[in-house]
């Protein structure tokens, strides 16, 4: 977004008018999308047949960009989302519809305060975003990138009644690297799209052809019940571009550390792979959380990779006989803030977001310098709520989503942590 004092003006309108809103926000996207439907009736069945976690995830998209405006990434972020809503079969056109429902409903939730130069900041704000997500459109279709890809699942295995692990191959080769996610639609649930870290561990041109994924079963997830339940080999997948950009240490790197926790351990895998192949193969030391030793559901692969492999070490920490729940975190957090430095390190951190936030603020205050953390890129699974009333927040309890609902950690404070033992060797 240009930086000039008009655009700072109208970002600032911008901001200050969808902060009034905000108490409103589930009446603001109904009636966004009420709408755009009544007014543009063909583009309902872009949509899920059930909007409800559409409503949230659409104004937390909202927020964010709006949050991100004359930030330098957000262009090529936009560029990146236009891109993306090619497999929702979303057209140059459909920009202008889009927009025009949205100013109509802000302006309904807050007519005290919609004038003409609020209407105006927001037209100019959204016509500049418009563009910016359209020109990524163009530009994929101009690299002959598919709208998204077909994938036949070929394996379905459920472990624990937690955690499914699936593979796929798709018709068509798929470009990812390790460490980045895909958004996933299911046959049988049209319409919902959600985000999961890629696990591949096939070498070379084979990688792009069979993918794997971990999914966590969520309480109430529309997508992770499918996946975990109602799955079986050959049923179809639909795959949007691979997106993240936490991606493997760069060549070079001496000694990595990664850490993981519930089906974080999926884009950790793949980095590993990647980490494994390289030669020389750097030193490297995997730490994996779980809520019990069972729930690990892939020791197997773990097991081969450690054999033969000096340079490589592999400890799992789990809840042990009387334990509460965030003693295994409590215990590896223990042991991170004691252990010795290793020089030219990095550290990658992916699982559930309050592990992730905690770990890092830990390796950061202990000196890490924060170019050698890489962190989890994998979008939350369910939009964080807007600001509600108190009527909402009793009609309409918040739902807390995690990747890994069985993995979940409650948020964990240094005064609290007691040293342990240094976990299990895998």
């Amino acid at each position: 977004m240009d930086d000039d004092s008009t655009a700072l003006g109208d970002i600032d309108v911008v901001r200050a008018s969808l902060e009034r809103v905000r108490r409103r926000s589930r009446h603001v996207v109904r009636h966004f999308y009420a709408h755009l439907f009544r007014h543009h009736p063909h583009l309902r069945p872009l949509f899920p047949a059930v909007l409800d976690d559409q409503y949230e995830r659409m104004f937390t998209a909202l927020v964010h960009v709006v949050d991100h405006l004359g930030h330098p990434g957000l262009p090529e972020h936009l560029r990146r989302l236009g891109r993306d809503h090619r497999k929702f079969g979303i057209v140059d056109e459909d920009y202008a519809a889009v927009g025009a429902s949205l100013l109509t409903a802000i302006a309904r939730y807050s007519p005290a305060s919609w004038d003409e130069r609020t209407e105006t900041a927001w037209r100019r704000v959204y016509d500049e975003v418009a563009t910016l997500m359209a020109t990524g459109a163009r530009r994929s279709i101009a690299a002959r990138e598919p709208a998204f890809w077909e994938a036949t699942v070929v394996s379905h295995r459920l472990h624990g009644d937690r955690t499914a692990v699936l593979r796929a191959a798709v018709r068509t080769p798929y470009p990812w690297r390790p460490g980045q996610y895909a958004t996933v639609e299911h046959e049988d649930l049209p319409g919902v799209w959600r985000p999961y870290s890629l696990a591949g561990t096939a070498a070379g041109g084979e990688r792009e052809r069979l993918l794997e994924f971990h999914v966590g079963r969520v309480p109430g997830g529309l997508l992770s019940g499918v996946l975990c339940d109602r799955t079986r080999p050959g049923q179809t997948l639909r795959l949007g571009a691979a997106s993240g950009s936490a991606l493997a240490p760069p060549p070079g790197t001496p000694a990595v550390t990664l850490l993981a926790a519930g089906t974080g351990w999926a884009p950790v895998k793949s980095v590993l792979d990647e980490l494994l192949r390289r030669s020389p193969a750097p030193r490297v030391r995997v730490d994996v959380v779980a809520r019990a030793g069972a729930h690990f559901y892939d020791g197997a692969h773990l097991d081969d990779l450690l054999r033969d492999r000096p340079w490589l070490s592999a400890y799992w920490w789990c809840q042990e006989q009387d334990e509460s729940r965030t003693r295994a975190a409590e215990r590896l957090h223990a042991h991170l803030r004691a252990r010795p430095d290793r020089p030219g390190e990095v550290v990658y951190l992916c699982g559930p977001a309050g592990f992730v936030e905690e770990t890092a603020e830990l390796l950061l205050a202990r000196g890490l310098p924060p170019q050698s953390l890489i962190r989890d890129p994998l979008p939350p699974s369910g939009a964080r709520r807007p600001h509600l009333s108190h009527a909402e927040a009793f009609l309409a309890p918040e739902r807390v989503n995690w990747i890994d609902p069985d993995a979940r950690l409650r948020p964990l404070r240094t005064p609290a942590f007691q040293p342990g033992s240094t976990g299990s060797m895998v």
